[in-house]
């Protein structure tokens, strides 16, 4: 049977890779700075807020069963074949997407870097400020300057500024436990309606969308399922439980303001500190995958990318854009999950020996601008439409083809 839609990338040898020996403690760094960044408490801070007190816990598992399965998928890549590619994102598209594809999905975690650079600078900038009585612009840039600047000499270690986010986070969380929060009926079991399941989803499948896209930079060379299903735990578990001191945290205070919490009368200084030092390596996160993203959808290299993602970022950061993230994750989670659908389609066909298919834009495209437009006009089912587009493209793709082949030879 011919199929045009069929590409020639079946003809290329099957993918090596430089070190087939990695396990889960090579880039474990990697995913336990995004799960313990202080954005999560400021994602379960916001959810509260919007219910005015605990938070469902249908909502809590069902955000953790559809984070685990979008990082499951999309870490599965860049495992050593047979299971995976064996190779980081970057290099794994040139044999899924055209060149116009390419370029998008680069653009798109350009993006979302850039914005995620804003949120953390801003976030501990706005805490240097506090501690030592700065105005606007000047935290972000003592934070963001020496970032980019330890960016530009290479990045060595992971898991030890991992190791020192998860510290402070842990000790912030720690303090907020006992000096700040309200630990009384954190979680309920009331039923919520079906809008605010898919609203309270959306924001952690948001929060951890574009690492999720990039996860195959942090499983490339790893030979087991097993070493995935550990880091992914170590992403996902901790944004459950510090989300959940998040929500004590908003019912002791009443606030979406971490930083004006800590440094309110009665609240705590060392908190603050934390949330400096808590920021670094998810900052540093943000321009190890950005600028890559940004060279590849833009050309430009890599230095003067990380330096594109730093400026504007700093402008976000000074602006505060920490304070957008319930609206910054639900715009994400609109962009960026349609695209995983038809490549977990494609992965899994190819897994089970199906001829390789090259994904169109256009398989990505309809449900993205589905669930964009609904975001937009604040419809809540966005995320969930934009996801059943993608599904129901993705789906009429692989069988039309299939039936007019079959008909044509008939």
């Amino acid at each position: 049977m011919s199929d045009s839609s069929i590409s020639s990338v079946e003809k290329l040898p099957s993918p090596t890779t430089t070190n087939p020996n990695k396990r889960w403690t090579h880039a474990a760094g990697a995913w336990l700075g995004i799960g313990t960044s202080p954005g999560t408490l400021l994602l379960g801070v916001s959810i509260s807020q919007r219910y005015g007190g605990s938070i469902p816990y249908i909502s809590i598992l069902l955000s953790f069963i559809l984070m685990f399965a979008l990082l499951w998928y999309q870490g599965l890549l860049g495992l050593n074949p047979p299971i995976g590619e064996g190779h980081n994102l970057t290099q794994i598209s040139s044999r899924y997407f055209g060149k116009w594809m390419q370029r998008v999905v680069a653009a798109l975690i350009a993006i979302g870097m850039i914005g995620w650079f804003g949120f953390s600078v801003g976030l501990g900038g706005a805490a240097v400020n506090t501690l030592m009585g700065l105005p606007n612009w000047a935290g972000p840039m003592i934070l963001g300057i020496p970032i980019l600047l330890f960016s530009l000499r290479g990045i060595r270690s992971w898991n030890g500024l991992a190791a020192l986010t998860t510290v402070a986070v842990l000790l912030l969380v720690g303090l907020i436990f006992s000096r700040l929060g309200d630990n009384n009926n954190l979680l309920a079991l009331t039923i919520p309606t079906p809008a605010n399941i898919v609203i309270d989803v959306s924001a952690f499948i948001g929060y951890i969308s574009v690492f999720s896209v990039r996860a195959p930079d942090f499983t490339a060379g790893m030979n087991s399922r097993r070493d995935l299903i550990i880091n992914i735990l170590l992403l996902c578990v901790p944004i459950i439980f510090i989300a959940i001191a998040g929500v004590g945290l908003h019912q002791g205070n009443g606030s979406a303001d971490l930083v004006a919490i800590l440094a309110a009368p009665g609240g705590i200084v060392l908190g603050n500190i934390l949330i400096t030092l808590s920021v670094i390596a998810p900052t540093l996160t943000t321009l190890f995958s950005g600028a890559p993203a940004l060279h590849a959808a833009t050309g430009i290299k890599e230095i003067p990318a990380m330096v594109i993602i730093t400026a504007i970022g700093l402008t976000l950061a000074i602006l505060r854009f920490d304070r957008q993230l319930l609206s910054w994750v639900i715009v994400l989670a609109a962009m960026l999950p349609p695209l995983v659908v038809p490549l977990a389609v494609e992965s899994t066909r190819r897994r089970r020996g199906y001829p390789h298919r090259i994904l169109p834009i256009w398989l990505w495209l309809p449900g993205a601008l589905v669930s964009m437009g609904l975001t937009f006009l604040k419809q809540p089912l966005a995320p969930l439409l934009g996801l059943l587009t993608a599904g129901l493209v993705t789906t009429l793709w692989y069988i039309i083809p299939v039936q007019y082949h079959y008909f044509r030879q008939k």
